[in-house]
């Protein structure tokens, strides 16, 4: 008996959630509902076009932090030379002595 006591109250604050979240949900399509109300079709290709633009330099830094960008790498070695200020290595050649 004091099972299904406790099985009750549960299912009840169960369901008085579940309302709760309900009602929290309808309030934001309103809100969004409200402020697209007001939206004409300009303002929507603009919006779209700036998500693209930003959607494209994102993918962009991702993959340069990710490595992925592919780039001609004499151009790399070039840039990294004159950051760097580095001088080629000279090999020295030596002279073979044959004795006999």
């Amino acid at each position: 008996m004091i099972n299904i006591f406790y099985a009750n109250i549960a299912l009840l604050l169960c369901n008085v959630t579940v309302f709760v979240m309900c009602l929290i949900a309808r309030a934001h399509v309103v809100s969004a509902s409200k402020a697209l109300n007001d939206l004409d079709w300009e303002q929507t290709a603009s919006l779209t076009g700036d998500m693209a633009t930003v959607k494209k330099s994102i993918q962009k830094l991702n993959n340069r932090l990710n490595g992925m960008e592919a780039k001609d790498p004499y151009t790399v070695l070039e840039s990294l030379r004159a950051q760097a200020n580095v001088q080629p290595i000279r090999q020295q050649t030596q002279v073979k002595q044959t004795g006999g």
